[in-house]
């Protein structure tokens, strides 16, 4: 499997950021594609740097908590 997301340590860069690869099991290119999303990362609908994905981004308030949800994931590790 052929993933855009995976870096050369074999960690994901995408949805699942600093996990190993999972595979088949990444949901990541079965979503329906974002009409915001700008190359691969850039959010024209809030104008930031960083797609959550279709489902993730109703409104700001939605999009500022996401990420504010998974940056505290990430810094609980």
């Amino acid at each position: 499997m052929d993933c855009q997301y995976l870096s050369d340590e074999g960690r994901c860069r995408g949805a699942y950021s600093g996990f190993g690869c999972i595979g088949e099991k990444c949901r990541t290119d079965r979503e329906m594609p974002c009409e915001f999303n700008e190359l691969g990362f850039y959010c024209r609908k809030f104008r930031r740097f960083e797609c959550i994905g279709p489902a993730n981004c109703g409104n700001f308030d939605d999009y500022m908590s996401f990420i504010k949800k998974r940056e505290g994931n990430q810094a609980s590790k």
